[in-house]
């Protein structure tokens, strides 16, 4: 039964970022660096779907940005596609336009989530990891809200590059939601009657 709502939550989430075909893509090769200053971050709007923010850091720059969802979406998931570092990289976020907590001696309280993140971390939803990050304020699932501001750091001198896919999803299921957990529960539901009848027998 939890392998099957597991397969349900995150079928819905494909779901619901599916119809999207704009997206966000930022690259600082190509769109310049991203800012270094807490209380002016770069300002990024996200669509409904898949989004990828590609970047470095390194111990004399710090990149932040604040991340607008679309109204009536929420932040499903924040994968990690890429990372070089040779130390940890450190990820926080915030809700609102700007960061408030200074980059040495910040205090965990005050923020949203975070999360230390290597190259074997890749392919990783790091959201629930910020989620459930010790003494942060964190949330259960998604964050509450439309506006957020994340800040990347990194301790060695060596820059560190990152990459990560942000999955915006619907708040509200789409048709297609619905199709594809129609499929799911046909393909379970055998599954589900040959169990119990084995245990009632």
């Amino acid at each position: 039964m939890n392998r099957f709502r597991s397969l349900i939550a995150s079928l819905s989430v494909a779901a619901a970022a599916f119809p999207a075909s704009a997206m966000l893509i930022y690259d600082e090769t190509a769109s310049g660096d991203l800012s270094s200053n807490p209380l002016l971050p770069t300002p990024l709007s996200l669509d409904l779907g898949s989004n990828f923010i590609d970047g470095s850091v390194d111990s004399r720059d710090r990149d932040y940005f604040t991340l607008t969802l679309p109204p009536g979406t929420h932040l499903a998931a924040i994968v990690l596609l890429a990372s070089s570092g040779s130390e940890a990289t450190f990820l926080s976020f915030q809700s609102g336009a700007t960061f408030t907590e200074p980059a040495g001696g910040a205090d965990l309280r005050n923020l949203l989530g975070y999360a230390s993140f290597f190259h074997s971390d890749i392919g990783t939803d790091l959201l629930q990891s910020l989620g459930s990050a010790s003494d942060a304020i964190g949330f259960n699932g998604s964050p509450t809200g439309e506006i957020f501001t994340f800040w990347i750091d990194q301790a060695s001198p060596t820059a560190a590059n990152y990459k990560f896919e942000f999955l915006v999803a619907s708040d509200i299921p789409t048709p297609g939601t619905f199709a594809i957990l129609a499929t799911a529960i046909v393909i379970a539901l055998p599954r589900n009657r040959r169990s119990t009848e084995k245990a009632a027998s």
